[in-house]
């Protein structure tokens, strides 16, 4: 279960590609300093799901502060991505945009509530020791 959880874990946090400016669907990609937090954001999160994957495969014990932070982060990305996404047409009106956008919020929620709830946290540390 530890393997298919860092995979699932992996996966989630790579899709956060798709909010950066290169996945907007424009050529060339939209510009500015909205879409550079974007970008940074998008990609810090990457980073951070990356290694909290690695932490929860190879059962390290620092997986729960790295899981709280990236899930911040993949919040924090979300909220410049709406505004940035508006500039854009067909923006918050395509369909493919409100999934990206639900997808990561309720994900990182869900990350967060993972670490915040003790009844979420205890049944996950449960799952991974299977």
């Amino acid at each position: 279960m530890r393997t298919a959880a860092a995979i699932a874990i992996f996966l989630f946090g790579s899709t956060f590609l798709w909010m950066t400016a290169s996945f907007a669907g424009r050529t060339p990609p939209p510009t500015g300093a909205l879409w550079t937090v974007v970008n940074v954001l998008s990609l810090a999160a990457v980073v951070g799901f990356t290694a909290l994957a690695w932490a929860v495969w190879k059962d390290l014990s620092w997986w729960e502060p790295v899981a709280l932070v990236s899930a911040v982060v993949g919040l924090a990305a979300v909220v410049p991505f709406v505004v940035a996404v508006r500039g854009i047409e067909p923006g918050l009106g395509d369909m493919g945009v409100q999934i990206n956008l639900w997808s990561h919020a309720l994900g990182a929620v869900a990350v967060l509530l993972l670490v915040r709830s003790a009844a979420a946290h205890d049944w996950f540390v449960d799952v991974l020791q299977r």
